[in-house]
């Protein structure tokens, strides 16, 4: 499923780095897997990048998201 943040989700209160990252889902979106956790964005590993300011990102609720394209939906 490939999900995008709401373009009226407010990201004046997060951190400039994060801020950047709010704006690319908004734009671009992400797409999530079923692997049984909660919501979880994950990437690479970056010195450059503030882990606290990073972690505001938890707050980001998921109703704030709209879904874009839905796949398949498989059963086992």
């Amino acid at each position: 499923m490939r999900v995008r943040l709401k373009a009226s989700f407010d990201v004046s209160g997060f951190p400039a780095s994060a801020r950047v990252i709010l704006q690319a889902l908004k734009t671009y979106g992400m797409i999530v897997a079923d692997n049984g956790s909660d919501w979880y964005i994950s990437g690479a590993p970056d010195s450059r990048w503030n882990d606290d300011e990073l972690s505001t990102l938890k707050t980001v609720p998921g109703s704030e998201f709209e879904v874009v394209a839905m796949g398949t939906v498989v059963k086992n």
